[in-house]
């Protein structure tokens, strides 16, 4: 029975680390994505200025 508890131990911890690491994810996915529309924003005003310097 120990080997069963040990092994439930593990897998509790596995869980709560990888859960909190999908916390950690999410935030990191949320803020890239803000700055990927940032950036969309930015490219046709300078496509835009490049042009009209031509």
């Amino acid at each position: 029975m120990k080997r069963n508890n040990s092994l439930k131990r593990k897998m509790t911890q596995f869980s709560y680390d990888h859960r909190e690491l999908d916390n950690q994810l999410m935030r990191i996915r949320k803020s890239t994505g803000e700055v990927s529309k940032l950036l969309d924003k930015m490219v046709p005003k300078d496509k835009e200025e490049k042009n009209e310097e031509k």
